[in-house]
């Protein structure tokens, strides 16, 4: 049978298979279309060695596409949608998982290791920020500042066990 015939024979199953599976009817003329390309792709797909009648294999063609057609098409509603006079939705939301102490906490750790780094004299403040800060390693300090790779190591761990010792 050649593929005008079919399509001529398949309106009534597109009709049926829309009133049975669609989820709106509100668009039938599109769901029809729809349905139609479903049919002329699975016709493409069908093999009739497998032993499965055509008719009843482009009927669960279109009862899988029907059941699935609008599934994904979900409506999307802004954040900026407004809800009230000078409201909008994203205002009404909390974050779960801000918490106002830890915060407050965060800022207070942070201002003491500025000042503690703060109270450091030049070169000791230049050491950490290179090292630590801009990840420079120790042998690149060592030959710009001129001192043995070893005496950095131990001077930088004197810094930063100094550094401990005033936030603590």
């Amino acid at each position: 049978m050649d593929k005008k015939t079919i399509l001529e024979k398949i309106h009534p199953l597109i009709v049926s298979s829309i009133n049975k599976y669609a989820l709106s009817k509100d668009e039938f003329e599109d769901l029809y279309q729809e349905g139609f390309l479903t049919i002329l792709e699975s016709l493409d797909k069908y093999d009739a060695s497998k032993g499965v009648d055509l008719f009843y294999y482009l009927k669960i063609q279109l009862r899988f596409f029907y059941l699935n057609y609008g599934r994904y098409k979900r409506k999307t509603v802004s954040l900026n949608e407004p809800i009230g006079e000078d409201i909008v939705l994203m205002d009404t939301l909390i974050d779960q998982h801000s918490n106002v102490e830890e915060i407050v906490l965060s800022r207070w750790e942070t201002k003491a290791a500025y000042e503690a780094l703060q109270s450091l004299d030049m070169e000791d403040r230049y050491i950490i920020n290179q090292n630590i800060m801009m990840r420079r390693t120790l042998d690149e300090l060592s030959k710009e500042l001129g001192i043995s790779r070893t005496t950095l190591f131990r001077r930088r761990n004197k810094i930063l066990q100094s550094l401990s010792d005033k936030l603590e």
